[in-house]
Parts: structure tokens; C-alpha cells; sequence
């Protein structure tokens, strides 16, 4: 290792920046600057992003960006990791993976898919096993960019976040290495709905010990190798102090202070085709003055959405369409940039809203995090959609269930039930707050603000443990 200052050894840790979660949870939490706090460390970003707009949010010497080499596996890792989401998807039936699966191949019309799961059933009865053959399978490949770049840093961890099979030519590289793989996961759905990782990590950052289960039922992971640390681009959440108040947040969109604020948090309107109907449904019922309270509906578009197909509705009466701060678009698999200033807007957004409505969405647990009435939109909004279009499929998936478990939020069917429960939220912000309460100590545990010293902690002691865990791996 190169030397970090006289007579002490430098401590580096390779970073892979390759979606908007772990982007924000690097560049927009306290992890960079409390790992950098340890002179020893040296952090190389391994990123899918420009190079350029990554070194511009961290200039720091002991802080250095590489592009990550977007390598092809091998034709034949191809079709054993197909045969291994095949295996995957009859040995967790129950998952959102293999729920997901059912409904694309029915969009699809895909009888082939229905054929292979039928051998996967088969190969499963006589021992063949998803996790066996993709551990195998981790020895073919490896981007060899990455590898020489590996070879030359000498990393003591590498750390991800995609549990998706993009991700598995570098980390491939690592593991052929023996350097340690650290998973940071980064979302609530990701354990049940990502299938089979492609390269098994060694260890696992999870938000609380729900999601720890859930890893070790969906993927195998021992108990020890996993640690609950919280949410990292949460901790804003619990900074109050830190967020504009009412009539500042007001003015800044021209919304009246004295009028509840409906929220209504957009999808993908590739996969959710009501999102502009919903605004239709809610401003109607504003303007009909039935629901009881002047309202204004803040329209939060996401960054996954198509930011074009709400320019009609900016100019409404009591209407205001808020697009997410930042550069580019994620609709199509894009990349898109937070700006600097997006998790204050969006913490603030959340803050002063009076009822945060969804389709299905994490959107409800950044609501529990204030505590905010939540109303789930379980229809298509009148619209004659195709049965796998349909918005209640959303609410079958496995990573949704604690929150219909805890009956944490009002689900509603139709027109009606939607303007009751807008009724009850209004009136009673207090409603459902003990299913809340217990839906985010579920799900999101920690609400101290402290979850990036948790995870630098947690990563740093992984990184100093003698022997080197890369040892203890290789001869494991």
C-alpha cells in the first residue's frame, strides 16, 4: 500500500457510484468527510457518471474519480445467470422478483417463460440450486479495466449498491482478487425485487434488521455478515431545524399558507399510466369544494417520470408542479444529478405538506419519517388500462406488505373512498400515527440522524480488521 504519511500505511476504499441512491448517499449525507476525518483512508469513486461532474462535488487530494468500463459478460455467464434467475424465481415465489416476473411475461405473452420455470421446478427437485451455480459462475468474466485498476490500488474493500447484474464484471474483478465486497443496500424494495445478485457480497450495510431477514431469506446472507445501520439520505428528515419554515417554503412556489397542501408524488409513467389522471381526479375534487379546507396540490414529479407530460398542469388554478432539482432525467435509465439543494427541497416538501398521496411508492416512508397522513391510490383513475398495466399489481409486491401489515396508510379503490380518506387526513393528521409509528420503526429504525456514522463506523472497521479480510477470504 502507498504510504500515507511517514511510517503509516494508506487505507484505501473503492467506491461504486453507478445509481442515484448511492450518488446522494456519498455526495449529499457526511460519509466522505468522517471517512476522510481517518488520515490513513484514500477513496477512489469507480463511477458511471461523467468523471468530471462526480470530481466537482468532492475536490479533495485524498478523494480521486475513475469512469467504470461497462464491460460485456460472457456469452456463457449469459445463459447460466439466466438459468439462475429461472431457479430464483421458483425457489422465491413469494418475492417481488418473481411477482414482477408473472406480470412482465404476461405483458409479453411469453409461453417460453412459463416452459423454463417449469424445468427450474424440475432441476430444483433434483438439488440443482440458484446460489451453487452462480457462485460457480463468479470465476467467468470480470472487466479487465477495473481489474488492472484493482491491481494497481490494492483496494481493502470495494463497496457497491446495484444488486442488478450490470453490476457483476466488476465485482467479478474483485472477488477473483479476494478483495472484500461490502454491499451498501440502497433501497427498501431492493432485497425481495432484484433477483439474484450476480456476485455474492461478503458483507451487507442494511437499513434495520427487517432488511436483514430479508436478505438472508432472498440471497443467503449469514446473520453476522450483516449490519443495520439506518438510512443515509433520511438524516435529513430528522434536521428539522435545518428546513425553511411554513411561510418561506410557501412563497418560494406561491402556494398560500393557509391552504392544505396535497401532495401527490408521481411514478414512472412508463409503468404508472394514471399519474396525470390522478392530477385531474385531485384538482377536481379541490375545485368542488367538497373536501372541506381550501387545498393546493403540489404536483412532486420524479426524477424517474417524463417531466414533459406535466407542462399542462402548471398553470391551474391551486396547482403547483415541483420537478426535482438537478441535471438530466433517470426516465429510460438515464443518469440524473441531484442538486445540490434537492434533499432540502424535497425534506421541506415533505415537512409542510398536509396529506401525501401515491400510487406506490417509497415516498410512504419518507411521509412516515413526518409523520404525514398517507393515502395510497390502489386504481387507474377511470382509465381502461391492460390488466398488467393496472395500479393494484403494485400492491401484491413483497416489499409493500409491512406497509398493508401495519395498516399504515388509507388504500383506496375508487373516487369516493379517495375523497373520505382526504376528509379524515385533514381533519385528523393524528389518524393511523401509532400504525406510523411502527411502520418507520419497521422499516427505517433509526431516526437519530446519526446513520452515516453508523456507516463509516461499520466500513472502516471492516476495512482495519487483522488479518485483512482479504486473506481471511481467500483462505476461507
Amino acid at each position: 500500500m502507498k504510504q500515507a504519511s511517514a511510517g503509516v500505511e494508506s487505507m484505501k476504499i473503492v467506491l461504486i457510484v453507478d445509481n442515484l441512491q448511492f450518488f446522494r448517499d456519498v455526495f449529499r449525507s457526511r460519509i466522505l468527510p468522517l471517512l476522510l476525518a481517518d488520515p490513513t483512508v484514500e477513496i477512489l469513486i469507480a463511477t458511471t457518471y461523467a468523471p468530471e461532474a462526480v470530481a466537482r462535488e468532492c475536490r479533495q487530494p485524498r478523494v480521486r474519480v475513475a469512469a467504470l468500463a461497462s464491460g460485456a459478460p460472457p456469452f456463457h455467464w449469459n445463459l447460466v445467470y439466466s438459468l439462475g434467475k429461472d431457479l430464483y424465481t421458483v425457489a422465491q415465489p413469494q418475492g417481488s422478483f418473481a411477482q414482477k416476473r408473472a406480470n412482465e411475461a404476461l405483458a409479453a405473452g411469453r409461453w417460453s417463460l412459463r416452459v423454463r420455470l417449469a424445468l427450474s421446478r424440475w432441476l430444483l427437485r433434483r438439488g440443482v440450486a440458484w446460489e451453487r451455480l452462480l457462485r460457480r459462475a463468479e470465476a467467468w468474466g470480470g472487466e479487465p479495466e477495473f481489474g488492472r485498476l484493482l491491481d494497481q490500488e490494492r483496494p481493502a474493500l470495494v463497496v457497491f449498491s446495484t444488486m442488478l447484474p450490470g453490476v457483476g464484471e466488476w465485482l467479478k474483478a474483485a472477488r477473483q482478487r479476494h478483495i472484500p465486497l461490502v454491499l451498501s443496500v440502497a433501497s427498501w424494495d431492493n432485497p425481495t425485487s432484484k433477483g439474484p445478485m450476480p456476485v455474492q457480497p461478503d458483507y451487507a450495510l442494511v437499513w434495520t434488521e427487517q432488511m436483514g431477514r430479508e436478505m438472508t431469506a432472498y440471497h443467503g446472507m449469514p446473520a453476522n455478515r450483516l449490519f443495520p445501520v439506518g438510512v443515509v439520505y433520511f438524516e435529513t428528515y430528522f434536521q428539522h431545524d435545518q428546513l425553511p419554515g411554513r411561510e418561506e417554503f410557501c412563497a418560494g412556489l406561491n402556494i398560500s399558507p393557509d391552504r392544505k397542501i396535497l401532495h401527490y408524488a408521481t411514478g414512472d409513467s412508463k409503468l404508472i399510466r394514471c399519474n396525470q389522471e390522478f392530477i385531474r381526479v385531485l384538482h377536481r375534487l379541490m375545485e368542488s369544494g367538497r373536501l372541506g379546507a381550501p387545498c393546493h396540490l403540489l404536483v412532486r414529479v420524479s426524477p424517474k417520470d417524463v417531466f414533459s407530460l406535466y407542462k399542462d398542469f402548471e398553470n391551474l388554478p391551486h396547482v403547483t408542479v415541483q420537478y426535482p432539482k438537478g441535471e438530466g432525467t433517470l426516465y429510460g435509465g438515464h443518469k440524473w444529478l441531484p442538486g445540490a439543494d434537492e434533499d432540502v427541497e424535497r425534506a421541506a416538501t415533505l415537512l409542510h405538506s398536509d396529506v401525501v398521496l401515491s400510487v406506490s411508492s417509497s415516498m410512504v416512508l419518507d411521509a412516515c419519517c413526518f409523520d404525514k397522513p398517507v393515502i395510497n391510490l390502489a386504481y387507474d383513475a377511470g382509465l381502461e388500462v391492460k390488466p398488467w398495466e393496472r395500479v393494484k399489481r403494485f400492491f401484491e409486491y413483497a416489499h409493500c406488505r409491512p406497509v398493508f401489515e401495519e395498516d399504515a396508510t388509507w388504500v383506496v379503490s375508487n373516487d369516493q373512498e379517495l375523497e373520505q380518506a382526504i376528509h379524515i387526513a385533514l381533519n385528523d393528521s393524528a389518524s393511523k400515527r401509532e400504525q406510523r409509528r411502527r411502520l418507520l420503526n419497521r422499516l427505517i429504525g433509526f431516526t437519530d440522524g446519526r446513520t452515516h456514522q453508523r456507516w463509516v463506523s461499520q466500513i472502516l472497521a471492516l476495512a482495519k480488521q487483522k488479518p485483512p479480510l482479504g486473506t481471511q477470504l481467500k483462505n476461507a
